[in-house]
This record gives C-alpha cells, structure tokens and sequence, in this order.
C-alpha cells in the first residue's frame, strides 16, 4: 500500500494520517504498510493518533464559499 511520509513520526496510508510517538515506531508502521494492509499494522504498531486527511480549499473554491 503506497505510504507518504509527512514527518519522521507521520505517515499517510490513502485517507488517513498516523502519528507515532517514536520514530522507529513509524517506520516500522511504514515496512509493514508496504507489505499488509494498514489496518493490521495498527493493531502491531499502535499510533497516538489516526485522523483523516482534510482536502485544503483552493482559493478559488474560498472565494465561492464567501460570496
């Protein structure tokens, strides 16, 4: 499963962004998103934190949303 890594504790799988408290918790959370779904990794490599990724407005999309 493709991964971004955001910072040395956060890591992307798709919609979701993980935070780790320890580095060498992400990353192993990162090798076993590359070989097994995400949702068995956070069972093996808890996170602190799972929240969705949120879609940042354009500006043309802002203007819109004031008018």
């Amino acid at each position: 499963m493709p991964t971004v890594r955001l910072s040395t504790k956060e890591v992307q799988v798709d919609d979701f962004i993980y935070v780790f408290d320890v580095v060498q918790i992400a990353d192993a959370f990162e090798a076993c998103v590359a070989t097994a779904d995400a949702a068995h990794c956070e069972i093996d490599h808890k996170p602190v934190e799972r929240r969705p990724v949120v879609a940042s407005m354009d500006v043309a999309d802002k203007a819109a949303g004031a008018a």
